[in-house]
């Protein structure tokens, strides 16, 4: 699960950008989603609740989130379907292989911006690189 310190650094990295409606398509415990500035229209999706981000088709501004690692490339081409904001915080090398920059490419999307942060302590340290990545459109 995300420390809620951690999800804080990522949303108040974003949160000056950030309007219209936002969801939280892996919400586990609310680190991202609880925290979300409150102008915002908030919505979200947890497995373990019922509420599978693959079915959700109603678009959004924003999508921010932990997603699960292992369902990375699932979620990342579900979200460029219906946001043009997404932010995730995941591992820099899971966020980069060829086919996931492939999939950003074709549909339209690039990786904006990373950020560098500190992995929290409690957590692992294997060495890679946590960042929030910012995939947008072109356009945006």
């Amino acid at each position: 699960m995300t420390p809620p310190e951690l999800a804080a650094v990522v949303i108040g990295h974003f949160a000056g950008r950030m309007s219209g409606t936002v969801l939280d398509p892996a919400r586990g415990q609310g680190a991202f989603h609880d925290p979300f500035p409150a102008c915002l229209d908030r919505h979200w999706c947890e497995i373990t609740e019922g509420r599978d981000f693959l079915d959700w088709h109603e678009p959004v501004d924003w999508v921010m989130s932990n997603p699960p690692w292992s369902r990375l490339r699932d979620f990342s081409r579900h979200a460029m379907r219906i946001a043009p904001n997404i932010v995730w915080l995941a591992p820099l090398t899971n966020l980069t292989t060829k086919a996931r920059l492939r999939d950003l490419d074709e549909a339209g999307f690039g990786i904006a911006e990373l950020v560098l942060i500190d992995t929290p302590k409690a957590w692992p340290q294997s060495g890679v690189q946590l960042v929030p990545a910012g995939p947008q459109t072109e356009h945006s």
